[in-house]
C-alpha cells in the first residue's frame, strides 16, 4: 500500500475528529458546558447541579436551580428544564464508565461530567406531592415526596 494515501487518510481523520469532537456514538461535546444527543436532538448539562453547588436538592429546589440558571442564560439558552422518565431512560447506557461524586458508576455515555449527582430528579409527577427521580446507576425509576432530599438528588437540565 503507497504511504501517501494512507498518510492522506490518517491526517483527515486527526482532523475530522478535532473539529467535531464526539464524546460517544450520538453523542457531541458542545464545548460550552453542554452535550447534544444527535439521535434525539436533546441538548443536555454535561455536569448537574451538584458540581454548581455541593449538595443535594429537593424537587422545589430543583425547579429553582433551573429557573436561576435559565435567569443566567446558561449555554446562551433560557429554555432549560427537568428532564422526564423518558428520557433520562434513553441516555442511560449500559457501558457507562463516569463516576459518581461518590465514586459510583453512571450510565451515562463518555462526553458527561463526572462528579455529579447519582439520583437525578424528573419533571414528571405523581400526585400533588410526590415526583420521579431516575437512578444514574442502574436505570432505576423512583418517587420521592418533593420536599425530601435525602437521598442527595441532583438536576441535569435538558432542552431541545
Amino acid at each position: 500500500m503507497p504511504a501517501l494515501p494512507y498518510f492522506v487518510s490518517t491526517i483527515f481523520l486527526v482532523f475530522f475528529l478535532n473539529v467535531f469532537p464526539v464524546a460517544a456514538a450520538g453523542f457531541v461535546d458542545n464545548r460550552n458546558g453542554t452535550v447534544t444527543d444527535s439521535n434525539s436532538g436533546l441538548v443536555w448539562q454535561k455536569g448537574d447541579s451538584f458540581h454548581d453547588l455541593q449538595k443535594g436538592l429537593n424537587w422545589y429546589e430543583a425547579l429553582e436551580y433551573i429557573t436561576r440558571k435559565n435567569s443566567e442564560k446558561f449555554a446562551d439558552h433560557d429554555d432549560w428544564r427537568l428532564p422526564t422518565l423518558k428520557e433520562l431512560n434513553q441516555l442511560w447506557v449500559a457501558a457507562g464508565k463516569i463516576k459518581s461524586k461518590d465514586e459510583e458508576t453512571l450510565g451515562l455515555p463518555s462526553g458527561f461530567a463526572s462528579g455529579g449527582s447519582y439520583y437525578i430528579w424528573t419533571g414528571d409527577e405523581r400526585g400533588l406531592d410526590h415526583a420521579w427521580y431516575f437512578g444514574l446507576g442502574h436505570k432505576e425509576n423512583y418517587f420521592n415526596l418533593k420536599d425530601l432530599a435525602d437521598l442527595e438528588q441532583g438536576v441535569k437540565m435538558v432542552h431541545h
